[in-house]
């Protein structure tokens, strides 16, 4: 069949035709494209034996379904997956911009098509834990263990990585005036993940948290399950530099505080090491002397804390 008979049978809604057409683009490339229609929804599964490039991908398959003009495509989701694996490694969904300029075969933007060996995720957000890091990507979670909590919870393991696709549930606990919070993922196909507090702190799947962390893994929980109801948010517009930003200025806000408070402590605190020095200095031996020798410690042990954090404070 030639390509203007398969140009026109797929702009028909063929399924067929639409199906060769991205083969043929694609197929050159090492990638093989499944295609079926289902509820106004064109649904495409694209495998490959190297990772694929998301982006560009679902361009060129969105780009070249609109230019069909099929009448009751409505929507798009492209899944993308490794030859071998039972699930895809990422997917996106697009609802579909109808517009009239001339149908243009798909094969016009094959060009702009590229495997990679590494992967295409070249954002990311580093979200910080008490017992472990989180670093998310449009399409997976890395869990990472680094520090001395993460050492005495977790011991010495190395990274755990898995799709976003491969999350079943989530388990969210905040924080509390006694215990942390945490982020919990069941991973399908995964050993059973433990619930609890005490069994969370030592769960592979399961990263904690304290108060000032939580806005975070709120918005890492936002996220994945808005990919997980096949309604993904726009990573761009994830509010982690808002939330960044926020918890700095709560951490400087609290630095003023105490050294205000340090600052108002240096007067009193010297007046008294005063009064204990010259008590000291004239008190009979015996334990009162003692008593006496203690305190003094005491006071000018914090009066150096003092003169350390309230000297920073501009007047």
């Amino acid at each position: 069949m030639t390509q203007d008979n398969l140009l026109e049978l797929a702009k028909q809604g063929d399924i067929q035709a639409i199906s060769s057409l991205i083969n043929r683009s694609l197929q050159p490339k090492g990638i093989t494209a499944k295609v079926a229609i289902k509820d106004s929804c064109l649904y495409v599964m694209l495998e490959s034996a190297q990772v694929l490039n998301q982006q560009a991908l679902t361009e060129f398959i969105c780009k070249g379904i609109t230019n069909l003009g099929v009448p009751f495509i409505e929507r798009i989701k492209v899944y993308g997956k490794l030859t071998g694996e039972d699930f895809p490694a990422w997917n996106n969904e697009f609802e579909l911009v109808k517009h009239t300029a001339t149908p243009l075969s798909l094969v016009n933007t094959e060009s702009k098509i590229t495997t990679k060996r590494l992967k295409s995720n070249n954002t990311y957000y580093d979200i910080e834990g008490s017992n472990g890091q989180i670093r998310l990507t449009p399409n997976r979670i890395i869990i990472s263990r680094k520090g001395a909590t993460a050492f005495i919870t977790q011991g010495l393991q190395g990274d755990k990585e898995f799709p976003i696709t491969k999350i079943i549930a989530i388990k969210f606990k905040g924080t509390d005036a006694i215990t942390k919070g945490y982020l919990q993922f069941s991973i399908q196909g995964g050993s059973k993940s433990r619930s609890g507090v005490f069994a969370a702190v030592s769960d592979e799947n399961t990263v904690m948290f304290n108060d000032s962390q939580q806005p975070e893994f709120e918005e890492i929980k936002r996220y994945v399950n808005s990919v997980i109801d096949g309604e993904p948010i726009d990573f761009d517009e994830l509010k982690f530099s808002d939330l960044n930003q926020i918890k700095k200025q709560n951490l400087e806000s609290v630095n003023t505080a105490e050294r205000l408070f340090w600052k108002d402590k240096i007067k009193p605190l010297m007046i008294s090491s005063s009064i204990l020095f010259i008590s000291l200095s004239i008190a009979p031996e015996g334990s009162l002397r003692i008593l006496l020798a203690f305190l003094l410690i005491i006071s000018f042990v914090f009066l150096c804390v003092a003169l350390l954090k309230g000297a920073l404070v501009h007047n």
